[in-house]
């Protein structure tokens, strides 16, 4: 609770009762319009916030149910695995679950981890799953490379979705802001005098993130117009069958700087090719996992994008929202710059 800012302060402010400052806040019909709007005014200037497990707590004793422990949220893998959120190759996405446990357990919840494909059940089946065991909101993990989202009952739930807009979904979903990373990324080799960049990609995100990355790239030659933006690199994987597409590309497109979603796996493919980095040519990855990654570029923060994600949740569970809005929202986390040492140093 906000410091020193209680019910009881606002009650004070508004010249009314707590009991009417807690149905204002609830959105109760039983109180006047004009009441709650200015009770709910006034919280919001004094910085008033609730405790959510104080809120949850009062309302299942006016329902008349004991509550035995802290409400609970599920943290829903989506992976083709159990672990595959907890133990993925990506310490980004490793982040984010960690930043959603550790501001859940900040905010007075439990989270609680379930498995998607938990013993092949439906999606129908795991809704029903969730709500018997009085799951009010969830958090749903990045959808494994290639999969569609899930049809579970969202009537019956809260739900956030850490990944980019997906269609199909209303659901609020939190992401990093691909377009601005992608641009920030020129701007920085720029800074470092690159002048013909090269987008490195595997052809799943180029799809998966809806051209984002791409745009950024290119609207970048408009806002830099000695830029001579290479043709795009989009590849199945890093792997050694995409070695010689590689050494093809750097040969016909002569790229001075590789901005990529490749990491180390493409580093090392670019210096098979016979590229010294950052001596014959510059790279630029758009997911560092940590500010210090020796490899220069984004750092996408996966911590602070689950503790939002949660932050968001909390906040439909306690207005007692559920099932899908009309109108999606998306909450997107700038990237920061990591200098890394894989592009030439900022000119003195």
């Amino acid at each position: 609770m906000s410091h020193g800012i209680t019910m009881k302060t606002v009650a004070a402010q508004a010249g009314v009762t707590q009991a009417t400052v807690s149905m204002s806040l609830a959105n109760n019909p039983r109180i006047p319009v004009a009441t709650r709007e200015r009770v709910q005014l006034i919280a919001k200037q004094l910085g008033y916030r609730p405790n959510p497990y104080v809120s949850t707590l009062m309302r299942m004793r006016r329902q008349g149910k004991p509550l035995k422990d802290k409400p609970a949220l599920a943290l829903v893998c989506a992976h083709h695995a159990a672990d595959g959120w907890s133990n993925n190759p990506s310490l980004t996405i490793r982040q984010m679950q960690e930043g959603a446990l550790e501001r859940a357990t900040m905010r007075g919840y439990r989270a609680q981890e379930f498995w998607l494909h938990r013993d092949g059940m439906s999606n129908e089946r795991f809704s029903e799953m969730l709500r018997a065991r009085g799951i009010q909101g969830l958090l749903i993990s990045p959808l494994a490379d290639g999969d569609p989202p899930p049809a579970l009952n969202w009537e019956y739930f809260a739900a956030v979705s850490i990944s980019v807009p997906l269609p199909s979904l209303t659901i609020t979903t939190v992401c990093n802001d691909h377009y601005f990373s992608s641009l920030l990324a020129v701007r920085e080799c720029y800074k470092r005098g690159y002048r013909r960049p090269g987008l490195a990609l595997r052809n799943v995100h180029r799809h998966r993130f809806q051209g984002r990355w791409q745009g950024g790239y290119l609207v970048s030659a408009e806002m830099m117009p000695d830029l001579a933006l290479v043709e795009p690199l989009f590849v199945d994987d890093w792997n050694e069958a995409a070695a010689p597409q590689i050494a093809g590309w750097l040969k016909k497109q002569k790229p001075d700087v590789v901005i990529n979603l490749g990491g180390a796996p493409l580093r090392d493919l670019i210096v098979r090719a016979g590229r010294r980095i950052p001596e014959d040519i510059g790279f630029a990855w758009l997911a560092c996992p940590k500010l210090g990654d020796p490899l220069s570029g984004v750092w996408q923060n996966g911590k602070l994008t689950g503790a939002m994600a949660v932050d968001a949740l909390i906040s439909m569970v306690e207005r007692n929202e559920r099932g899908m809005p009309e109108q999606a929202t998306t909450i997107m986390l700038e990237g920061q710059w990591n200098e890394g040492r894989t592009l030439r140093p900022l000119p003195t």
